[in-house]
């Protein structure tokens, strides 16, 4: 199957940045939102890119009236940060051509990274089919499993939160930590810069949702946790870890 055209539905800034993205590549790319007929714009798209807010419900909307129009080669396909792309793809008739593209921006060289998320009845070709496409526009992608946090939240937060709370016992400072991550790692950037650069909230946030759905060892330090009733965000709000002027 060669994808032509794609239809992005959503009401996020993201939908634009993938718009342009996709169009740099020289696919005919429709947007739409949720104000608009968006099930019968879907109907001349190989590929469905849904960007709506985390509400599995919503989310179950799109993807139900969407299959209904799409042409039965489509595939559907969520952004969502979530475990959902299997409950995603039971409201639909061809749960083997839903998956979910995970679109990551690193912090690093602002490029993207996708996380191409398998449900539990995606097909090997859809999961085929979404690679050469994101190798077309140039993004580096990895095939994953449908699990909480996927590959970089898990990682990056862990990192964080051990950082964190090897400093609360004193065992090193905030620098010295990033020091030797950066070192031995060669890490643009140790683990407390990390955090301030992507809301010290945001990794509360990421910490608590896995902790709900994979146990308590990913339950955020009291540090972190103060940190965030203190407004001490990071970067944002200029101080974190590191105080920003």
């Amino acid at each position: 199957m060669r994808i032509r055209t794609i239809i992005i539905i959503g009401e996020t800034e993201f939908k634009t940045k993938l718009q342009e993205l996709f169009s740099k590549a020289g696919f005919k790319v429709i947007m739409s939102d949720l104000n608009q007929d968006y099930d019968k714009q879907a109907s001349e798209a190989d590929l469905v890119l849904e960007t709506v807010s985390e509400d599995i419900v919503l989310k179950e909307e799109v993807f139900k009236r969407c299959d209904a129009k799409c042409p039965e080669q489509a595939i559907l396909a969520t952004t969502t940060a979530k475990p959902w792309v299997t409950q995603i793809a039971e409201v639909t008739r061809r749960p083997e051509k839903v998956v979910g593209l995970n679109f990551t921006k690193n912090p690093f060289d602002e490029k993207y990274l996708v996380q191409i998320i398998r449900g539990l009845q995606t097909s090997d070709d859809t999961i085929q089919v979404s690679k050469e496409l994101l190798e077309q526009v140039g993004v580096t992608a990895v095939k994953i499993g449908e699990t909480p946090g996927y590959i970089l939240d898990r990682v990056i937060a862990s990192v964080v939160n051990e950082a964190a709370l090897m400093y609360t016992t004193k065992l090193a400072t905030v620098e010295d930590i990033d020091k030797m991550m950066k070192i031995c790692t060669n890490w643009p950037m140790g683990p407390f810069e990390f955090a301030d650069t992507i809301g010290v909230d945001k990794v509360v946030e990421i910490l608590e949702s896995l902790s709900q759905q994979l146990g308590p060892r990913y339950l955020p330090c009291f540090l972190l946790r103060k940190m965030v009733n203190a407004g001490w965000l990071g970067k944002k709000t200029k101080r974190g870890f590191y105080i920003y002027s």
